[in-house]
């Protein structure tokens, strides 16, 4: 019985009995917002692999038109008439039955699946999945990762199936079909519990932590047990890379399932040479200018080479060594690996350089989350290295429950940057909790003080705010998952 949401399972409650998805050739499928980045990508590797693929959703996008000149066959708005009487309908989480295409599809006794089954049958299944499937798991960093190891791999020569939640500048798309299907790396999503549809041969822990509280009600301890079910469902001989210093990683290090291989991963001389396991690690990690780390990567003691790093933060070189220990496990060349990284520019929405204003530089980042906020602010202070401009954070809490489960954590958490600025909460369809706002978190906020602005249309007040206070030589940071990303993109003042 394959694992489904409770969304899909409502969707499906007529259809109980439908079996688990398996592509056919022949079969075109029906995307339910085919917009998104995550829907969009998965498109984009079903077309690309020949089969009709047609969807819908309320606004053009360049993800839209990209797939339209693939063939997609896409509309504008949902409407019933839209629907291909023979085609198997893909659903996101964000689609409900009052969907007038899932109205249709219920009745015509369509079968309706959510997208993380597709992306199931793209790594694993029968027709057109992938001898060694790559999955990239964690709290933070997953698509930072996966667009990172599907760069690496593609300079070793590996041509990798890659499937990311965000745009890899460097190859100008979020998913990339390869044809020898061999390998494919995708982020797994542990957000609403679909990581349990997946059984990668390989297996990155990046770390975990408490997210998405809208779904782990019970707190960490629903993130744990989660992942206890993910590593115990593995197939035999699967290889899963913990990150050792990460406490709650190394909890589940201690339980690794006896049928998988552990390989222990750390960003520091942590090792003392004597592990069973496979061990990769970095000696003398180091900041060379602009933010920016470099180090010597060892497989237990054998030195590989040399990781140096074009994007800002300790946090990204750490990720750069999953990335390559994920290649070096695969036979890529050390050289390669390590080149193509180098060369890695960043993915969208992640420390990514939007623009300049009055000479200062415009950044948009994707932090949501207190530990994110923290390892972003502190790239950017690194990032302007003594130059004596101010670091101005702009910072739009996403969801309440993230924001009342983690309230302590954001109280503390904006310590680097100069001067911030908190705009209201996004909701994301989640009802106000009383006293879980912006403005109360404004005046918790121990540094730096912090400064409540109301959020209106085209963010105007904020922008007439950040105009007067802008200097030359300053970097000013949006950060939130939710439409402040709208924020620095495109300003002319």
């Amino acid at each position: 019985m394959s694992y489904v949401t409770d969304m899909t399972n409502d969707l499906m409650s007529d259809q109980a009995k439908q079996q688990p998805l398996q592509l056919r050739i022949n079969e075109p499928l029906h995307f339910v917002g085919i917009g998104g980045v995550g829907m969009s990508g998965l498109a984009k590797i079903l077309l690309e692999a020949g089969y009709a693929v047609s969807g819908s959703d309320v606004s053009d996008n360049a993800y839209i038109q990209s797939l339209r000149t693939l063939g997609a066959v896409i509309h504008i708005g949902h409407q019933a008439e839209n629907v291909p009487p023979n085609a198997v309908l893909i659903v996101s989480s964000s689609i409900n039955r009052q969907n007038p295409e899932i109205a249709q599809a219920l009745d015509r006794h369509q079968s309706i699946y959510h997208r993380s089954e597709l992306l199931r049958e793209i790594l694993q299944g029968p027709t057109i999945g992938h001898q060694s499937p790559i999955g990239i798991t964690g709290t933070h960093g997953k698509t930072t990762i996966t667009g990172m190891t599907g760069l690496a791999l593609k300079a070793a020569n590996l041509d990798p199936s890659i499937i990311v939640g965000g745009k890899m500048p460097h190859l100008h798309t979020n998913a990339v079909w390869g044809v020898s299907k061999k390998y494919a790396v995708a982020e797994l999503d542990e957000s609403d519990g679909t990581i349990l549809q997946y059984q990668p041969a390989l297996s990155v822990v990046a770390n975990l932590e408490l997210d998405h509280a809208d779904h782990y009600t019970n707190g960490l301890q629903g993130v744990m047990d989660t992942f206890r079910t993910y590593l115990n469902a593995l197939k035999p001989g699967s290889k899963v890379f913990y990150n050792v210093t990460c406490p709650n990683t190394k909890l589940l290090l201690a339980e690794n399932p006896a049928h998988v291989e552990a390989i222990l991963v750390a960003p520091d001389e942590v090792f003392t040479g004597k592990e069973s396991q496979p061990t990769y690690w970095l000696k003398n990690a180091r900041h060379y200018g602009r933010g920016c780390y470099q180090g010597y990567m060892y497989r237990n003691a054998k030195l590989l080479g040399e990781l140096s790093m074009s994007v800002p933060g300790k946090h990204n070189l750490l990720n750069a060594l999953f990335a390559a220990a994920v290649g070096d496990q695969l036979g890529g060349d050390f050289d390669a690996l390590a080149q193509s990284l180098n060369q890695f520019t960043g993915m969208g929405r992640r420390f990514e350089k939007v623009g300049t204003l009055n000479k200062a530089l415009l950044i948009d980042d994707y932090a949501h989350h207190p530990s994110e906020v923290l390892v972003t602010l502190k790239a950017a202070r690194e990032s302007l290295h003594g130059s004596g401009g101010r670091v101005i954070a702009i910072f739009q809490p996403h969801r309440y429950t993230r924001l009342q489960a983690l309230w302590d954590e954001f109280m503390t958490c904006f310590g680097d940057a100069d001067l911030l600025y908190l705009t209201d909460v996004y909701a994301a369809h989640e009802t106000e909790i009383p006293g879980i706002t912006s403005s109360v978190l404004a005046e918790k906020v121990t540094r730096p003080k912090a400064h409540y602005v109301p959020q209106t249309p085209g963010f105007s007040e904020l922008r007439a705010v950040l105009q007067k206070e802008i200097q030359p030589g300053d970097l000013v940071i949006s950060m939130g998952a939710g439409n402040i990303t709208q924020l620095l993109r495109n300003w002319e003042a």
